[in-house]
C-alpha cells in the first residue's frame, strides 16, 4: 500500500477547538455514548455552579481552577483529543490531585468539594467502562477512553491504571516497559531515549557510542558527527528498539530517537481510538487485563519493523528489487503486508523528506497505521471482498491529520493538510466519485492511475466525516464496517453494506459530506 501524494495546493490552517476525550452522542440507540455525555454533563453543572459561586464570593483565583476541569463542548467538525499519560509518575505527581484526608484549616472548603465532583465522576466513569467492557460486542475504545478520563480525575486509581498497563514505582507509577528500563538502571534522556545512567555524561559533552574497535567490547565514545557518519551506511545502520518496534535507519541518532517517539505516541493512540477494530480472540492488551484480573503490563509479542532512510534514491535502491515500479511515482513511504501466517511482521519503509509535499510524520502515521492494523488485528481475508476497498486508504488518510498541540497532547480527525484541501477542490468542482460507486471499487480500479488521487483525497474526507461528523455518532457503525472489509466479509451476497450500517442512504452521505467540507 503505496502511500501516494496529493496535487499540493495551499494549505488552509483551522484552528479548531478540542471536544472532551470522546465525540459525544445522544443517540437514543446507544445507552453506553449516552451515559458518557451524562457523566460530563453532570461534572460540568457542578463544577459550574462551584465556580460561579466562588466567583460571588470574589475568590478569582479558585474559580479559575474550577473552571479549568471543565470539558469543553465539541464543535461538529472538532477534532478528537488525545490525553498522552505519562510513562513515569513520580509520587508528588501522583499524588497531586489526589483526595488528602481532611484536616482542620488544611485546605479550603471549595478544594474538598472539587475534589469530591471529580471522584464522583471518576466513580461513575469506571462503572461505565465495566459495562463496555462487558458490552456485545465489547466496546474496548469507550472502556478505554473511561479509563484515561478517570486518571485525569484520580491519578491514583489503582485497578485504572493496571488496566491501562502501569504499575506501581517507587510509590508513583510507571508503564511495564518504562519501569523494566529503570530497574536496569537506564534513564530516560530528553534527546536520545532510555540510555544506561552512565551514558548521559558523554551525551552532555555532544558525544555518542560507535562501533568498538578490532574485538574490543568496551563502548567507544565520538563527537556526534563523526559517530553518526559511521552510521551513515545503511550496512551500518543504527538500531533502535522500543517498547513496540524495531527501527533500522542512517539518519543522526537524535533524528532517529524523535522518530522512535513519535512511533511509540503513535501506537498508543492507534490502540485507544480503534481498540474495537483491533480487538480479535482477547488480543488487545486491554482486553487481556480485563480478562485476567492479575495481569500488569502487556504480552510480549515480536516488534513492528521499520526501516527509515536518509535519502529518497537510498529508498528507491533498496525498495526496487521487492516493488519494482517504486521510482516511476511519488512514493513517500509504503508497507507491503507479509503474505501467510498469523500476523507475520513486513517492515515499515520511510526517507528523511525534509520540505516535502506532505508532511513526513503524516507519511509516517499513514503508513503506520496500515502496518498495525494487518500485524495487531489477526489474520485477514481483506482480498475476499467484493469492492470496499477505499476505507484502509481511508483510515490511512485520516491519520494523516494527527497534530502534536501545545500543551503535548493529540489531535486527530481535524480539517486539515494538503490532501483534505484537494479533497475541497474536487467536491467544490464536483470531481468526487459517487459513494455508492466508492464503495463497489477493488485495489486496483481504485488505484488507477487517472482517477487515485481523487479517490485518495476523497477517501480521507468521508473517513474524517465518519469519525468525526455528527458528533461521533457514526464512529461505531463506520468501524464495524472496516472490521468486516479486514476479514473480508464484505462481498455480493453476505455482508451488510456501509449505507445500511448507517442507516443512511448513499445519496444522503453524498450531500452531507459535501456540506461537511465546505
Amino acid at each position: 500500500m503505496v502511500h501516494v501524494s496529493s496535487v499540493l495546493l495551499v494549505s488552509l490552517l483551522l484552528q479548531v477547538p478540542p471536544p472532551p476525550p470522546l465525540p459525544s452522542n445522544t443517540s437514543k440507540d446507544d445507552p453506553l455514548r449516552g451515559a458518557w455525555v451524562a457523566i460530563f454533563q453532570e461534572e460540568a453543572d457542578q463544577l459550574g455552579a462551584l465556580a460561579s459561586r466562588l466567583e460571588r464570593e470574589k475568590n478569582l483565583e479558585g474559580a479559575r481552577r474550577v473552571r479549568s476541569f471543565q470539558q469543553p463542548k465539541p464543535e461538529s467538525k472538532g477534532a478528537t483529543c488525545f490525553v498522552q499519560l505519562a510513562k513515569v509518575v513520580p509520587p508528588t505527581q501522583a499524588n497531586t490531585d489526589a483526595p488528602k484526608p481532611a484536616e482542620a484549616g488544611s485546605e479550603p472548603a471549595w478544594e474538598a468539594e472539587l475534589q469530591k465532583i471529580k471522584a464522583k465522576s471518576a466513580e461513575a466513569l469506571f462503572r461505565l467502562m465495566e459495562r463496555a467492557a462487558e458490552a456485545t460486542p465489547k466496546r474496548l475504545a469507550l472502556a478505554d477512553a473511561c479509563l484515561r478520563a478517570i486518571i485525569l480525575r484520580e491519578p491514583n486509581h489503582a485497578e485504572a491504571r493496571r488496566l491501562l498497563g502501569f504499575v506501581p514505582h517507587e510509590g508513583g507509577w510507571a508503564t511495564a516497559h518504562a519501569r523494566k528500563q529503570l530497574l536496569q538502571g537506564k534513564v530516560d534522556h530528553p534527546i536520545y531515549g532510555w540510555v544506561p545512567s552512565d551514558w548521559v555524561a558523554h551525551l552532555e559533552k555532544g558525544e555518542l557510542p560507535a562501533p568498538p574497535p578490532g574485538r574490543s567490547k568496551e563502548t567507544r565514545w565520538l563527537p556526534a558527527d563523526e559517530a553518526n557518519n559511521l552510521h551513515a551506511d545503511w550496512n551500518q545502520a543504527w538500531r533502535i528498539s522500543t517498547e513496540h518496534f524495531e527501527i533500522k535507519t542512517n539518519v543522526p541518532l537524535s533524528e532517529a530517537i524523535a522518530f522512535s517517539r513519535q512511533v511509540e505516541m503513535f501506537h498508543d493512540l492507534f490502540y485507544s481510538l480503534l481498540a474495537d477494530l483491533l480487538e480479535s480472540d482477547n488480543r488487545h492488551p486491554l482486553s487481556q487485563r480485563l480478562q485476567n484480573k492479575k495481569m500488569t503490563g502487556e504480552r510480549p509479542t515480536a516488534p513492528h519493523l521499520v526501516y527509515y532512510f536518509s535519502s529518497q534514491q537510498e529508498y528507491i535502491d533498496f525498495l526496487t528489487p521487492i516493488a519494482p515500479n517504486i521510482g516511476n511515482g511519488p512514493s513517500l513511504g509504503i508497507y507491503i503486508p507479509a503474505s501467510g501466517g498469523r500476523s507475520k511482521r513486513a517492515p515499515a519503509y520511510f526517507y528523511r523528506d525534509p520540505g516535502g509535499e506532505i508532511e513526513a510524520e503524516a507519511t509516517l502515521f499513514h503508513e503506520v497505521s496500515h502496518q498495525l492494523l494487518f500485524e495487531s488485528a489477526g489474520p485477514t481475508s481483506y482480498t475476499k471482498n467484493v469492492g470496499n476497498y477505499w476505507v484502509f486508504e481511508g483510515l490511512g488518510t485520516y491519520f494523516e491529520t494527527l497534530r502534536l498541540r501545545e500543551d503535548g497532547n493529540l489531535e486527530v480527525g481535524g480539517l486539515v493538510g494538503p490532501r483534505l484541501e484537494a479533497a475541497r477542490a474536487s467536491s467544490k468542482e464536483g470531481s468526487f466519485v459517487k459513494l455508492e460507486r466508492l464503495v463497489q471499487l477493488n485495489q486496483n480500479r481504485f488505484n488507477a492511475d487517472q482517477v487515485i488521487y481523487v479517490h485518495y483525497a476523497q477517501s480521507m474526507a468521508l473517513t474524517i466525516f465518519l469519525m468525526q461528523g455528527r458528533e461521533g455518532s457514526l464512529r461505531d457503525a463506520f468501524l464495524d464496517y472496516a472490521k468486516d472489509a479486514y476479514r473480508g466479509r464484505l462481498r455480493r451476497e453476505t455482508g451488510r453494506s456501509l449505507s445500511d450500517r448507517l442507516n443512511v442512504s448513499y445519496e444522503e452521505l453524498d450531500r452531507e459530506l459535501k456540506e461537511y467540507l465546505d
